[in-house]
């Protein structure tokens, strides 16, 4: 109810606390008490640079809308039926970084603290989370967000870097190469090359990387699912690209890149999803959770 919203200003005199509060954006935030000031046709808050205020009118409607909000409350707890309640579901795309950067048991206990949320998980190595955004498959992803020419409608997702990691170039450990400090792309030209499915967006990205750089690929060894993929990593059957959070992780060797190149495991949804309140919820959670990982 959009009466909430006007309290939640009125208790956290600032829009943006209110917004997390209340697990919505702040433009939407904003956007519902407009609407609220348009319709009664007067301003419930004075609006200034350092706070914001109740005008009297304001003051006048949250006292009148605090009794209302209550007994809104008790009904909506009524009529719910704690028997028959209805759990909210998220479908979540994850990708590996998010088991490499230790964040699924928190994660999980993310939803342990709101019974009120079941949740699935979709794993698949190489698999097109955009995709499946798009077909409302997942709700959300938490993964690597591709070079901007490989995403077509870009600018309707919402995307969060949550952990940033330079790029490495990942062997096996008894690999000669492992020892450097840094490797340059080009001294990868004729290895072999371990990557997700034919035409997967794990293989296009590693593709769209190599090529900008000049680097030319030769033969592959491909499959959908990471852990063969660094299995054949381990028995030195090729090279890859990946985050250092890999070498420990699976057990790898990974030297960094050199220029630099970083990636980033982002939170990623739809941006009609991005106020849903169990979307932003968790978003909050892992923005905090992830803080200080840059």
């Amino acid at each position: 109810m959009q009466i909430h919203y006007a309290l939640a200003v009125e208790e956290h005199k600032n829009f943006s606390r209110a917004a997390d509060s209340l697990f919505v954006s702040q433009p939407a935030l904003s956007r519902q008490i407009k609407q609220l000031e348009q319709e009664l046709g007067y301003h419930i808050f004075a609006r200034s640079t350092h706070e914001v205020t109740l005008t009297e009118l304001g003051q006048e409607f949250c006292e009148q809308a605090r009794t209302l909000a209550e007994a809104w409350d008790r009904f909506e707890e009524q009529v719910s039926g704690r028997p028959q309640r209805l759990y909210r579901h998220l479908r979540i795309g994850l990708g590996s970084r998010v088991y490499s950067n230790g964040l699924f048991d928190a994660i999980v206990r993310f939803f342990d603290g709101h019974p009120d949320l079941e949740v699935t998980f979709v794993t698949e190595a190489g698999r097109d989370f955009l995709s499946d955004l798009k077909d409302g498959q997942l709700d959300l992803a938490l993964d690597m967000l591709p070079p901007q020419p490989l995403v077509s409608a870009a600018g309707s997702f919402v995307h969060v870097p949550l952990v940033r990691e330079r790029q490495c170039v990942l062997m096996a450990k008894e690999d000669p190469r492992s020892g450097m400090e840094t490797i340059a792309l080009r001294d990868i030209h004729g290895c072999t090359i371990i990557t997700g499915l034919e035409d997967s967006i794990e293989e296009r990205m590693l593709k769209f990387i190599c090529q900008k750089h000049g680097v030319t690929l030769n033969r592959f060894y491909r499959s959908d699912g990471i852990e063969t993929n660094m299995r054949l990593l381990r028995n030195g059957k090729g090279v890859t690209l990946g985050p250092a959070s890999f070498a420990a992780y699976y057990g790898v060797a990974a030297v960094p890149i050199e220029p630099e190149l970083s990636t980033s495991l982002d939170f990623i949804c739809l941006e009609k999803n991005a106020d849903r309140p169990e979307t932003a919820a968790l978003r909050k959670f892992l923005v905090k959770l992830c803080a200080g990982r840059h």
